[in-house]
């Protein structure tokens, strides 16, 4: 029996909760561009229905299915993500793109809680010149942005380590031209009210900022200033209700609103 690209599509859509993720799962099975999929070009390699039928084999209602595919892109790179890490989102490629627009040529970067290592590797490929110190609290976090390091050929560039949100200070003499982070900023007792699909399968470390959601932000910007030359940037992407306690915080700061129109950027330079 001929099956065609177009009747694969046809029956992820029956089997998929979601549209949209019944394409992003034959997307990647055939590694073709999205526009091919609604074409009548024959599947040829029997392995794919094979792997088709496995998948589906592990699905579940809910079930985000980058982590079926162990696949998410971000920007232009396509990353391996599985459950110890968060899926990669749409905003945290708008911090990076509206960071790159505000510093020139940083020589030293600090990402912090790198999970995949999608900022990492992303600054890495904007600023070429750039050493990228990208930390983690996570060692299977650390684990998974190991094999994206790897991927793109930057162990020389990104220095993964594990560390309780900035490197240990007691080794540490250099100042760094930036400090990014997307870090857990969701309130605690809101964790119970995400989606399933966040709620039942990404990583609860990666969530939970605290019983305001501020306090990893708090000390992020409390200890930045060990690190950060005095024209370094803080860039920090954020929850909206968090302006104003970064506003009562000693910082030159300005804030930026994704593409929904909610304000979820800090861009910041601590006062001399």
């Amino acid at each position: 029996m001929t099956i065609t690209y177009r009747d694969l599509l046809k029956q992820a859509q029956r089997d998929f909760t979601n549209p949209k993720d019944a394409e992003y799962v034959v997307q990647t099975l055939l590694n073709k561009p999205r526009h091919e999929l609604f074409t009548f070009q024959k599947v040829d390699n029997p392995n794919i229905i094979n792997r088709y039928h496995k998948l589906l084999m592990r699905y579940q209602p809910n079930m985000p299915v980058q982590y079926l595919v162990n696949k998410a892109y971000f920007l232009d790179y396509e990353l391996y993500v599985d459950h110890r890490v968060m899926i990669p989102r749409f905003e945290t490629e708008e911090l990076v793109m509206k960071t790159a627009q505000k510093i020139r040529n940083p020589h030293l970067i600090i990402d912090i809680g790198t999970g995949s290592g999608a900022i990492a590797i992303a600054l890495a490929h904007l600023f070429p010149q750039a050493k990228i110190i990208a930390t983690d609290i996570s060692p299977d976090a650390l684990d998974v942005a190991q094999i994206n390091v790897d991927k793109y050929q930057l162990q020389n560039r990104i220095i993964l380590t594990l560390g309780d949100l900035f490197p240990n200070q007691n080794n540490w003499k250099q100042k760094v031209d930036l400090i990014i982070s997307n870090p857990p900023y969701i309130p605690e007792d809101e964790i119970k009210k995400l989606p399933p699909l966040v709620k039942n399968y990404e990583p609860l470390l990666a969530l939970n900022g605290g019983k305001n959601g501020f306090e990893l932000i708090q000390r992020i910007i409390e200890n930045g200033v060990k690190f950060l030359n005095p024209s370094g940037l803080l860039a920090l992407e954020i929850d909206p209700r968090q302006v104003e306690l970064i506003k009562s915080m000693k910082l030159s700061r300005e804030f930026e609103k994704d593409n929904q129109g909610m304000i979820r950027y800090a861009f910041a330079k601590y006062k001399n």
